[in-house]
């Protein structure tokens, strides 16, 4: 149960920071949140923190309490018991209620100094597009299910859709957060009365996912976008970058979630799910009816989407499917030659020697290995803009660091 009074709610959406036992992190946050650039000097910043005994949780809430907000009204609350980070989490995003909008930031980001202005933006057009569940204002450039590059198809506009909800910085209106709020409350109420509490098809969400510790909010927010058929309306520029320091869900601090801050941000276009050709599933994979708008060659077939090759083939329930699993026939094939991947698609390549993807039935076909760093043929696509003997040294590197 938190501690202090609400404020009064104003037209501009509140920053919320959730933050436990990193003082460093959280000042490191909070300083770039005074660097920011803002239109207004009314934005009421909420500093959340867990509870923490012992001289870290001192730390941190002095860094809290002490921090001196340029532009407008600080309240800083003080969890009385360890609720953890999904309840944490939860209990911040009820915070919309009071103030209609809130833009959400766990203490190990970093914001750009145009990330408010892209929020309020992304927020007062989401607002009317039922199909859109929050915004993130962080930008994926991996794949975290495999680890590979990730770089949505542009289409002229300033976003992207993702059927994964941001944990690195988010934003929601009220009415975004409470359409959630009410699908979870029906989860927790069915898992407490040992029902499965999903509508969700089978596979539809990664089973990585799924595997999540209880402790993750985020796994939910992703089977909500899936079960409702909304998305996450996404930067092609990131205006949060994660720095990975340790914490409920880190071991070790790393950059590996590090990526580029968009500096300014003086025009924005956005695209609805519907307008937009760059609308991707819960695998990072781009939904077939969009890449039929690119590559009018697929128009003819019903076909799942399996690029990375990380889908459960026996799941596959379309009449075809193109993947970069190596099946035993196929109708059409394709090379890995374009960047981004769906560019790929524009023509077949039947007498390549070298494909990597392949259009075929699903049903009597053995499939092999997908996307894979053993083939040299990938490792030059993704990183061939550095030498093979860097990445071979780098790597071996990499190997002798872990194995000590």
């Amino acid at each position: 149960m938190g501690t202090g009074n609400p404020m009064t709610s104003n037209t501009h959406p509140a920053i919320v920071v959730v933050g436990y036992n990193r003082p460093d992190s959280l000042q490191r946050l909070l300083d770039s949140l005074n660097l920011a650039n803002y239109q207004f000097d009314n934005i009421d910043l909420v500093i959340s923190l867990d509870f923490c005994s012992g001289s870290l949780g001192d730390s941190t809430q002095k860094v809290a309490n002490s921090f001196n907000w340029q532009h407008g009204k600080k309240r800083v609350i003080l969890q009385t018991e360890n609720i953890g980070l999904r309840n944490h989490v939860l209990a911040c995003g009820d915070l919309s209620e009071s103030y209609g909008a809130i833009i959400l930031l766990e203490d190990d980001l970093s914001v750009g100094p145009d990330f408010y202005h892209f929020a309020k933006t992304a927020l007062d057009f989401s607002d009317r597009q039922q199909s859109i569940g929050g915004v993130s204002l962080y930008n994926h450039k991996t794949n975290f299910l495999n680890q590979f590059p990730f770089e949505p198809v542009y289409d002229g506009y300033d976003n992207y859709y993702l059927q994964i909800a941001s944990s690195w910085g988010q934003a929601w209106t009220h009415t975004q957060w409470i359409s959630f709020r009410t699908w979870y409350g029906e989860i927790e109420k069915s898992e407490q009365e040992g029902l499965p509490g999903s509508n969700v098809v089978a596979g539809s969400v990664p089973q990585a996912v799924m595997n999540w510790p209880p402790t993750s909010w985020l796994k939910y927010f992703i089977r909500y976008l899936v079960e409702t058929d909304k998305f996450f309306l996404y930067p092609h520029h990131s205006h949060t970058t994660n720095h990975s320091d340790s914490g409920t869900h880190i071991d070790k601090p790393n950059n590996r979630w590090q990526v580029p801050l968009a500096v300014r941000d003086n025009s924005i276009r956005f695209s609805s799910p519907d307008d937009s050709l760059a609308v991707y599933d819960s695998y990072f994979e781009i939904l077939p009816k969009k890449l039929k708008q690119l590559a009018p060659i697929l128009n003819e077939f019903d076909f799942e989407v399996d690029l990375f090759g990380i889908k459960d083939s026996e799941l596959f329930c379309k009449p075809y499917v193109l993947t970069s699993k190596k099946p035993s026939a196929h109708q059409l094939q394709f090379e890995l030659v374009r960047k981004p991947i769906p560019v790929n698609f524009l023509q077949d390549a039947p007498d390549s020697k070298r494909p990597t993807f392949y259009l075929c039935q699903t049903k009597d076909n053995s499939f092999q290995r997908g996307l894979s760093l053993n083939n040299i043929n990938e490792v030059e696509y993704f990183y061939g803009h550095l030498p093979i003997r860097t990445l071979l040294k780098n790597s071996f590197r990499y190997f002798l660091q872990k194995r000590k």
